[in-house]
């Protein structure tokens, strides 16, 4: 076995993951960025779709159409913030409570199927192998992002170096 046996398997593990919870969050009625908006929103009841864009590194005009969808939906309500009638308010209503919960149920169920089999030590020993790898790749640009500026990085626009 070589190294890009390995890197393969651990990219094709990542894409089923990733279409697993695409049809999770579909069967749930949720678009792909709902979650983690509607998990910020949950945690910071009373933020600003400002708030919500900054958090997630994301645009206000992509923030806009996903909370506008959500209203739609009935997941979340924009209130006027009573000091400041310029400022809407986000807060999930109680259907966007119980769909976020639903979601995250069906991510917990998701991660017991994946890593049945495994024992306590052998996901250590992963994690610690994955640790050692990701600081192996990292580099002073990309080494203390989160997660989700890790994802803007991976699919933003790339930048050719001319020679």
């Amino acid at each position: 076995m070589n190294q890009r046996d390995v890197a393969g398997a651990m990219h094709r593990l990542e894409l089923l993951r990733k279409i697993r919870i695409r049809r999770m969050m579909a069967s749930l009625g949720m678009h792909p960025g709902q979650p983690r908006m509607m998990e910020f929103i949950h945690a910071h009841p009373g933020c600003t779709q400002r708030e919500v864009a900054r958090d997630l590194d994301i645009t206000q005009a992509s923030a806009a159409a996903s909370l506008k969808r959500m209203e739609k939906a009935g997941l979340l309500q924009r209130l006027q913030d009573e000091k400041d009638s310029r400022r809407n308010c986000l807060t999930l209503t109680e259907k966007g409570l119980n769909r976020m919960l639903q979601g995250r149920s069906e991510m917990e169920r998701l991660d017991k199927e994946m890593f049945q089999g495994l024992t306590q030590a052998d996901m250590e020993q992963f994690k610690a192998l994955c640790d050692r790898m990701f600081d192996s790749l990292a580099d002073d640009t990309t080494k203390d992002l989160n997660i989700c500026r890790l994802h803007k990085e991976a699919d933003g626009p790339i930048t050719i170096q001319e020679e």
